[in-house]
């Protein structure tokens, strides 16, 4: 196990999943690639134009917190690396994982908001569902 992508979004109750990933990463040699999906909406107001506000401010944060993740990782003497992509959670998690090779991806069930989550549907839920390579979910 060489590869492995730790889907974040910057969340404080995922901890655990960390933890789990730097244990999994030692273990084995691993390398931790911590990915971001910055999920952003284009609204559309009634007189048809398209809104993006504060999309580069963003994502910019975003990539903040995933190096910040990786620099994590790092100084505990892991090897680890960042990357941020602007799109659909659920399925940039899946093209990276199968793109990229991984051997597992390691998720968090607590993202959104019990509100969101029940309008949106469980980023991880579409992940474990969907995707072809080994999940682990961590609560």
């Amino acid at each position: 196990m060489k590869k492995i992508l730790l889907p974040i979004d910057g969340s404080a109750g995922c901890q655990k999943a960390l933890d789990l990933a730097e244990d999994m990463a030692k273990k084995f040699d691993s390398t931790i690639t911590v990915f971001n999906v910055y999920y952003y909406l284009n609204t559309q107001t009634a007189d048809g134009f398209v809104v993006e506000e504060n999309k580069v401010r963003n994502v910019d944060v975003n990539r903040e917190i995933a190096n910040k993740t990786a620099e994590y990782f790092k100084s505990r003497g892991v090897k680890a690396d960042a990357k941020v992509v602007t799109g659909d959670p659920a399925m940039d998690i899946i093209d990276e994982a199968e793109k990229g090779s991984y051997d597992l991806v390691i998720m968090c069930t607590h993202g959104m908001s019990a509100n969101r989550r029940f309008l949106l549907g469980s980023v991880t839920n579409k992940v474990v569902h969907h995707i072809k390579v080994p999940v682990l979910v961590v609560r």
